[in-house]
């Protein structure tokens, strides 16, 4: 969608109009748009100057409007961290660019659980991509990660592929060396996490699967899994009426701390990318993100 993909790239700028427009040319190297960045109409405008933010746990945190990219409200948004499963969200893209055949099936391997402290499938098990994507970004199953990797370039090549997906967004602070998250070496800035984010939203699948609760998955073995997903808000005020989750991801390494990136929409369009990193436990990371989602939609207007 032409709207999120924008978005993306004005957050990558973070508030720098030139960068933006060097990024937008970069997309549209077609030439057959005249778009410019300076021409998105509707910003934020904050209605309440004396609300600063919101106290969060967390070490890192950024807050954008997704439209323009318009910093909202920020907390040493370029400080390089751990992101733990975050991370997914490059595996998703980098395999969706493959355009593979989502019926095409998988087998697990051993080597796929590595790190994995509570399996979810088991080695042998059959499942298709589509299903394992699925399981990938609703319950951040590493092995899924592993596995996708594995059978399409190889882990090797499938990690240098999302690198060089960072440096194609123009992101220079995302590292990865392997696919799950696992590693505490993945690490990024939370400012770059909201370009991520912001991008994968633009891949179908990514953003579908954001409103599952929870998924069952039968592998070929005759076994079904329930898969639940990691994002406790789904249930919440964010999720209802006038708002709706529209992407989102967590992780959490002892390296790493707790993490969440996620975008909301309002009843009137207006989206807003909310990430930090570092949080002190499980609860703080969903009542900062609440908190700050909430407060951005309450201290701003869009005009």
């Amino acid at each position: 969608m032409l709207g999120t993909l924008l978005g993306a790239i004005a957050a990558i700028a973070i508030g720098d109009p030139v960068h933006a427009q060097t990024v937008v040319d970069t997309y549209f190297n077609d030439k057959t748009t005249t778009f410019r960045v300076a021409d998105i109409q509707r910003k934020p405008v904050k209605k309440r100057p004396e609300s600063l933010g919101i106290k969060t746990s967390a070490q890192a945190v950024f807050v954008a409007d997704l439209a323009t990219g318009n910093v909202l409200y920020a907390k040493d948004p370029h400080k390089v961290m751990p992101i733990a499963s975050l991370t997914k969200l490059v595996t998703a893209m980098v395999f969706l660019d493959l355009k593979p055949d989502l019926n095409k099936t998988l087998v697990f391997q051993p080597e796929d659980f590595d790190g994995e402290s509570k399996p979810v499938f088991k080695p042998g098990e059959e499942i298709t991509y589509r299903d394992a994507l699925r399981s990938m970004l609703v319950g951040s199953v590493n092995a899924c990660a592993k596995a996708l990797a594995r059978t399409t370039l190889g882990e090797k090549k499938f990690v240098a592929a999302m690198n060089d997906k960072a440096r194609a967004l123009h992101l220079n602070t995302p590292t990865f060396v392997e696919p799950s998250g696992i590693n505490p070496r993945n690490q990024s800035s939370a400012a770059d996490v909201a370009a991520l984010i912001a991008s994968a939203v633009a891949y179908p699948e990514v953003k579908a699967n954001a409103q599952f609760s929870e998924v069952t998955i039968k592998g070929k073995s005759g076994q079904s899994y329930l898969i639940k997903t990691t994002n406790n808000l789904l249930g919440s005020f964010l999720n209802k009426k006038p708002y709706t989750i529209t992407a989102a991801k967590t992780g959490s390494l002892p390296e790493a701390g707790y993490c969440m990136a996620q975008i909301t929409r309002n009843e009137r369009g207006n989206q807003v990318v909310a990430v930090e990193l570092g949080s002190e436990n499980h609860f703080s990371r969903y009542q900062d993100i609440k908190a700050l989602t909430s407060w951005a939609f309450d201290a701003y207007e869009w005009k």
